[in-house]
């Protein structure tokens, strides 16, 4: 095997590992935060059908106010607080 042939598969190999290494942070980060996500939403297992109902109802009543008091607001240019 020549030196430039090495080289190149050393390279290589030194990206792969780094790649690795970096991807491997974020995939640690990525199960904490699923795993926080699982744990906040565990309550909504124990809910009954019925449970789940009342909110969807009470859920599109809450948008339709939101909605309804939204058309009431005075028109925003774009940019302007």
């Amino acid at each position: 095997m020549s030196a430039g042939v090495w080289s190149r598969l050393r390279n290589r190999a030194g990206e792969a590992w780094n790649r690795h290494v970096r991807y491997r942070e974020l995939h640690r980060q990525l199960d904490l935060m699923r795993a926080d996500l699982k744990a906040r939403t565990a309550w909504m297992d124990d809910l009954t059908e019925e449970e789940i109902a009342a909110m969807l109802r009470g859920l599109a009543q809450c948008i339709d106010a939101m909605e309804t008091a939204g058309g009431d607001a005075p028109d925003r240019r774009e940019g302007v607080t």
